[in-house]
């Protein structure tokens, strides 16, 4: 199995900050809350071994000094060491302080730098199975496929279309890298400078409110979950920090970069794009029109293009220059990530039922926030510098500002949850959007739009060939028709239409149909074709 040559430079910014600062570990994460027997450590020990040779993210590490560290193979890492078992009190109190001190435990110090906890006794009938590495050698994306290739069903693609970018969105792309480190002064209170110790929390909300109240303004999930943390950090500043009140707050998102042939590779792939988030509009309509309008741009195939380009020709140290300067107490920024996962998942036959991500809090920063929705439930974890007051507040908060979004008057509300929670939500069943029309126009505008496919060839009666739709269209139009209708219908599904009609009708059959489809809040884990997706990402 291949690895690049040379680490990428945002794999070397990290890999210096970790050695210049080790104080602030750069562990990320997700927790699986599983149902079912148990396993023991060595069945769990032998299944890992087993993807050992074809998972490198297991085998490689970053070896050396600084911006000098390059790829190291260990293809047989102790996993007596790497993959261990706590067993906890009965009790979901008790695995909540499990997972709280797994974020902060020391990763091993030798060799690949993951590790694999099995987490049991809290409940009868469960288990839970945390996944940690470092972020010089996995991001966001990297962590969703390592987790995939040992509890999928199949392999994850992560596929970018190749696009092509001109000099608009190259001098667009470096230009917001360089406004996202302007100096905001929000976060650099001489009276209360961020200290860096972390306060982390939790929360879980059903994924259809998030996205029923983006899809219907034209967004998706992501935009919804951003407008809902605009809602909740509006409240905390009102009450708690003047200085950040009624104005938008500087906010950055990360960008899935990875291609297609690099979907199995240890590293990061990733980039950053400006999101400010709309704290300063009262409504949350208004909150998710700024939302829906300032992610545009990061979601834009051209921009992908350029950004790959840009990280791919900087040189490491620029890139660290840059990073430096983002992690200034007048530069601070709140960093946000959403990942989707649209498969399931399951440990032989048991399956997974909520995903829970972790993440880690850079030095002078406020707050590191990554959502994951799985199987019909967003679960949010927040990293908040503790010198903020009342800022571990914010699943709280972010609870509120779920049960404000619009919804159906039918639509149940967000049930009351307290902010440190390990307990699966009840999701109930969403009533569908039956707001968009399924027909030709709108899968012809989605492939040309997100398949950025020509719009002469797509006619009714054009084949799939001769409309020019390719696996990456198809795969552009799966995950579209997800995250704006929440209509689940896999690629292979979509691959077997002969023809554009017949594309149009399986769609708008799936969509109406409700034996062929359920929710994302109704379905459970099972065998299927399917994808992890990620347009901003961790």
């Amino acid at each position: 199995m291949t690895v690049p040559l040379r680490p990428t430079p945002m794999d070397l910014t990290m890999h210096a900050m970790a050695q210049a600062d080790p104080s602030i570990p750069q562990t990320i994460g997700v927790v699986l809350h599983l149902e079912g027997t148990t396993p023991t450590l060595g069945e769990l020990r032998a299944h890992v071994a087993s993807h050992l040779g074809h998972e490198p993210r297991l085998t490689h590490y970053l070896h050396g000094f600084g911006l000098k560290a390059r790829w190291r193979h260990d293809p047989t890492p102790d996993l007596n060491h790497r993959v261990r078992e706590q067993h906890l009190p009965s009790g979901e109190q008790h695995l909540e302080a499990a997972l709280t001190d797994l974020v902060g435990h020391s990763l091993p110090d030798t060799g690949p730098l993951w590790d694999i906890w099995l987490l049991t006794g809290d409940a009868p009938g469960r288990y839970a199975i945390c996944l940690r590495a470092h972020h010089s050698t996995q991001d966001g994306m990297g962590l969703i496929g390592t987790m995939t290739a040992l509890f999928g069903t199949a392999p994850a693609s992560t596929a970018q279309p190749a696009r092509r970018a001109g000099a608009k969105a190259y001098l667009g792309t470096v230009r917001s890298m360089i406004a996202a480190s302007a100096a905001n002064n929000v976060w650099n209170d001489t009276a209360l400078p961020l200290t860096g110790q972390r306060d982390i929390s939790w929360a879980h909300v059903p994924t259809q409110r998030l996205r029923k109240a983006a899809t219907v303004r034209g967004g998706d999930t992501n935009d919804g979950f951003l407008a809902t943390l605009s809602g909740a950090l509006r409240t905390w500043t009102a009450q708690s920090w003047p200085r950040g009140a009624d104005r938008p707050l500087p906010a950055i998102t990360m960008v899935n970069l990875r291609r297609a042939e690099e979907h199995d590779r240890p590293g990061n792939y990733c980039t950053f794009a400006p999101a400010p988030l709309p704290c300063h509009e009262p409504t949350v309509e208004g909150r998710l029109d700024h939302v829906i309008a300032a992610t545009r741009t990061a979601k834009d195939p051209t921009r992908h293009k350029a950004m790959r380009s840009v990280m791919d020709l900087v040189p490491a140290r620029a890139f660290q220059a840059l990073a430096t300067r983002l992690t200034t107490p007048d530069r601070a920024t709140i960093t946000t990530s959403y990942l989707a996962i649209h498969r399931p998942l399951r440990y032989k036959q048991d399956p997974v039922t909520r995903v829970q991500p972790f993440n880690w809090l850079p030095r002078h920063q406020p707050a590191s926030i990554v959502a994951c929705s799985y199987n019909g439930t967003t679960s949010v974890c927040f990293v908040t510098d503790a010198a903020l007051p009342g800022l571990n507040q914010l699943p709280s908060l972010f609870h509120d500002a779920v049960d404000q979004l619009p919804h159906p008057p039918n639509d149940p509300a967000v049930p009351d949850q307290p902010p440190h929670t390990g307990v699966t939500l009840p999701t109930p069943a969403a009533d569908r959007n039956t707001t968009t029309v399924i027909d030709f126009a709108l899968i012809k505008d989605i492939l040309v739009q997100q398949g950025n496919l020509p719009a002469a060839p797509i006619t009714p009666q054009a084949t799939q060939a001769q409309a020019g739709i390719d696996s990456l269209a198809v795969a552009e139009l799966s995950m579209s028709l997800e995250d704006r209708m929440g209509i689940m219908i896999t690629e292979h599904a979509l691959a077997q239409a002969p023809t554009v009609a017949d594309l149009v009708n399986l769609v708008a059959q799936r969509a109406a149909s409700t034996s062929d489809y359920e929710s994302p809040g109704e379905q459970g884990p099972r065998p299927q074709e399917g994808r992890s997706h990620a347009v901003p990402e961790t």
